[in-house]
């Protein structure tokens, strides 16, 4: 079994983040709040930033 590289290792957590800030967003869309909307824009920025790092560290 080939070894998992750091990299993609930092790629899956960001894919995660990323996910998990899309479905925040939607669900803080659909309810309205404003304050989870924020968070949620928050979780979106920083797993696009760790996916960023991510292939640069390729």
């Amino acid at each position: 079994m080939p070894e998992i590289t750091p990299a993609q290792r930092t790629a899956t957590t960001a894919k995660v983040i990323l996910g998990a800030g899309v479905l925040a967003w939607g669900s803080a869309m659909l309810r309205g709040s404003v304050v989870a909307t924020v968070i949620a824009g928050v979780l979106l920025v920083f797993g696009g930033a760790l996916l960023i790092a991510a292939r640069r560290e390729v």
